[in-house]
């Protein structure tokens, strides 16, 4: 039987590791050659596409004048917010209809429905209702992630192995204590599956009301930006929202590191 902790396979799975690393950037570095040579002479082409020196510049003119980071800083505390509460609000609403099969089937359609209504749909009827500050966008950021927390944390809870379940029975145990020793641990995946899905859908909830009326973030800067038809700007913001997207899939990482440590690689 091959030693997995040997010095030789050690140093392979470092090699191997440091090679994916390396590989990691080659296709962006690509895209942006390409983007580059297929721009840089042709100045129509660069009012429409822009050019990877022009977005270059303008990410450098957005950070030295604090606009990046002002804006950046609203959205991710609106898409945070939003992401936080809906995501703990639909898991103890999907752990909880575990309790009773009657609440859960009379309760399905309605979440069904309201995950069925597109979040654009709603975000005028909310904008109206909470004004164009920060609320609105927690709220649609919210609405955003709390139906797929509520349906993932639902079928964790649904999907417990039966055998653990009857032996609980055996031992006599209430549903408090057959729900905190089997349920809640089995849920756990499905739970951060949900964190993970709904960090987009929480950006999403709060670009979106930026998009349609706003005073801040990154969404008004694009929106604003591509009213001048800054096409850099317009880049450099949506890149900017692809970094907090990675940023808090780390910070999930991380957690899904301390909850479930038999799932790290």
């Amino acid at each position: 039987m091959k030693n997995l902790n040997s010095p030789r396979t050690v140093a392979a799975v470092q090699s191997q590791r440091a090679v994916t690393m390396m590989l990691y950037p080659v296709p962006l570095i690509v895209f942006l050659v390409a983007w580059q040579l297929y721009t840089i002479s042709d100045s129509q082409r660069q009012f429409i596409f822009s050019s990877p020196e022009k977005v270059y510049s303008a990410f450098t003119t957005l950070i030295v004048s604090g606009d990046l980071v002002r804006h950046s800083a609203v959205t991710l505390m609106e898409a945070l917010t939003g992401f936080v509460l809906g995501t703990t609000c639909g898991a103890v609403i999907g752990l909880s209809l575990w309790y009773s099969r009657l609440v859960s089937t009379v309760a399905k359609p309605y979440i069904t429905a309201l995950g069925s209504i597109p979040i654009f749909a709603l975000a005028p009827m909310i904008i109206a209702w909470f004004g164009i500050g920060i609320v609105s966008k927690i709220a649609l950021a919210f609405l955003s992630t709390v139906v797929v927390a509520i349906v993932q944390s639902y079928q964790g809870a649904m999907s417990a192995e039966p055998r653990f379940l009857r032996l609980m029975q055996v031992f006599g145990a209430s549903r408090l204590q057959t729900f905190r020793t089997v349920i809640l641990p089995s849920s756990l995946i499905w739970v951060v599956n949900a964190m993970k899905l709904n960090i987009g859908l929480a950006l999403l909830g709060a670009f979106i009301g930026e998009f349609i009326s706003a005073e801040q973030g990154l969404g008004y800067m694009i929106v604003r930006a591509s009213g001048l038809y800054d096409m850099a700007t317009v880049i450099a913001g949506v890149f900017t929202l692809v970094v907090l997207a990675l940023l808090l899939t780390s910070v999930v990482e991380q957690i899904e590191r301390r909850l479930l440590p038999w799932r790290s690689n």
